[in-house]
């Protein structure tokens, strides 16, 4: 996350400074760990049986945070990182790069529930606040690739060669 949007934002654009988005992001999380719940020391995860499980024990928040958090966390920054590659091959357009945003959305909807539901199984509350911030900040990451699609195209795509594809880059 936040690998190509925040030095686009930082390079070509005057939205917000780096000390801005450190405190905005700091402020964030300070309010998280206020309103994270207290850790259940007494619960004990039964392991899952098979992948349905797995799924199923996590949005029902009956997992154990780091099984929640970490696949999804892997899984989604890979995508990104693969689509954020394949744009600067240029053999992507604008419109598939937002294509795989949306279907993105469904799991990342998912993957939040299920990191905010299990978010008291751990040791420390410090790891559900921060795994919780995660979860704001991948939306905060879609907001600001939105901006960077629509409003400065050129800064991230090849718009010499997307001018054919409907105009992406006008």
């Amino acid at each position: 996350m936040f690998i190509n949007t925040l030095p686009i934002i930082f390079a070509y654009t005057q939205l917000f400074s780096l000390t801005e988005a450190v405190l905005f992001l700091l402020a964030i999380f300070v309010l998280i760990y206020c309103y994270a719940p207290d850790i259940d020391k007494g619960w004990h995860g039964k392991p899952s049986a098979g992948v349905y499980d797995f799924l199923q024990s996590a949005w029902l928040g009956k997992s154990t945070l780091w099984a929640a958090f970490w696949p999804f966390f892997v899984f989604v920054n890979s995508v990104l990182f693969y689509i954020d590659y394949r744009v600067l091959n240029v053999t992507y357009t604008i419109a598939s790069w937002k294509t795989v945003h949306g279907m993105l959305l469904l799991p990342i909807i998912w993957w939040t529930t299920a990191v905010w539901l299990c978010s008291a199984h751990t040791r420390h509350k410090v790891f559900s606040s921060a795994a919780r911030t995660v979860t704001v900040c991948l939306f905060l990451e879609y907001f600001l690739r939105f901006i960077i699609s629509s409003y400065y195209p050129n800064t991230f795509f090849d718009c010499r060669l997307l001018i054919m594809s409907h105009g992406d880059c006008l």
